[in-house]
């Protein structure tokens, strides 16, 4: 019997080698593509069926996932604990106000140096993390918040900026940035270009090193990984990042106050991490979609039903109480967050009609 020469079809979900799987791409499946196609088509359409109001709101959605995906790139992919995720979005703000106000640089060049900033920041915030772990490591960040946001309350107070820093609107080859229209354009550009480098990244040498010293720090020296290196690394690059998101954030409000910048913000970032996923792109996305929207769904539960009293007088701490219960939620129901639910809706359509058992996923 002659032998079947028919080789079997590939699939798009496997891969059979190692440089297969290192290829730098997120669009690498039908369903996937798929996907992206009507996300992109969402949108397009989303600016001319929305008010300004809901664009704005968008606009803070996009701010916030820069700012949750470099978070997440280092507490939930190289599992280092920052708490000083505020001071960093403090540092880009202020870089902007000073060289747009003092030397009237243009938005590129500032955010290139917000950049640089941020990874002399990194660096120096990542020094710790070579001989401390854990609720340590994350006590030494949080001395550099406050360090950070002490140098600027002084810098804002003795410079006479009163309760902040005005910024003009940003000119980029020399169209004005004004609209929540034109901004929403330039938002989406910004969040889907620090969503692929991210993504890529953990799929290269040292996103790769960080999952190892994540998940066994001791075993990925063992295997040669220069451990310190790599974590001092993850640092300058999520730092980076924080900062360039702070310096857009500034622009976008046309203001850069310290005020802004208190460790609830950073506690706000951490619940969006929790709540999408740690050490997951698509749910930073969607973790700071939800705690994003829930102080305008609440502000809008508050008008329509007309409620006095306690809850309208004291609606920031009805805020904060909602976020820690959604927190305490998704760790009980759901460690994984959001993305983890999001995962097995889409292998029930992909395997629809078929039943299977789901896979076993190690929680931590």
């Amino acid at each position: 019997m002659e032998k079947s020469t028919k080789k079997a079809p590939k699939s798009p979900y496997l891969k059979s080698s190692y440089s297969k799987d290192m290829v730098l791409t997120a669009f690498d499946s039908p369903f996937r593509k798929t996907w992206v196609v009507v996300g992109i088509l969402v949108l397009i359409l989303f600016p001319f069926t929305a008010s300004k109001y809901i664009i704005h709101i968008a606009n803070l959605i996009a701010i916030a996932s820069m700012g949750a995906l470099a978070l997440n790139l280092l507490c939930g992919n190289a599992g280092l604990l920052s708490l000083g995720h505020a001071g960093f979005l403090a540092a880009g703000a202020f870089t902007s106000a000073i060289m747009s106000t003092n030397f009237g640089l243009p938005i590129v060049v500032i955010i290139l140096t917000a950049a640089f900033v941020g990874a002399v920041l990194g660096a120096i915030a990542g020094l710790p993390s070579l001989r401390l772990k854990g609720i340590y490591l994350g006590i030494s960040t949080l001395a550099v918040h406050y360090i950070i946001v002490y140098f600027l309350s002084e810098y804002q107070f003795y410079g006479g900026f009163g309760f902040g820093i005005t910024i003009d609107d940003p000119v980029i080859f020399g169209f004005t940035l004004s609209s929540e229209r034109e901004w929403y354009v330039v938002l989406c550009v910004l969040v889907f270009i620090v969503a692929m480098f991210i993504k890529n990244l953990l799929r290269s040498r040292p996103g790769r090193a960080w999952t190892a010293i994540h998940n066994r720090d001791i075993a990925a020296e063992i295997i040669g990984i220069n451990i310190g290196f790599h974590k001092v690394l993850a640092f300058i690059v999520s730092t980076s990042i924080t900062t360039v998101t702070g310096c857009i954030y500034a622009y976008y409000t046309n203001v850069a106050s310290t005020a802004e910048y208190s460790f609830g913000l950073t506690i706000t970032y951490l619940a969006m991490i929790i709540v999408g996923g740690l050490g997951s792109v698509l749910g930073s996305l969607m973790g700071a979609f939800l705690i994003t929207v829930v102080p305008f769904l609440l502000m809008y539960i508050v008008d329509f039903f007309e409620i006095a009293g306690v809850v309208k007088d004291y609606l920031f701490a009805v805020q904060s109480g909602i976020f820690g219960l959604i927190i305490i939620f998704f760790l009980l129901v759901e460690p994984l967050g959001l993305a983890e639910i999001w995962r097995r809706i889409r292998d029930f359509f992909m395997l629809w009609p078929f039943k299977h058992k789901p896979l076993t996923v190690t929680k931590r």
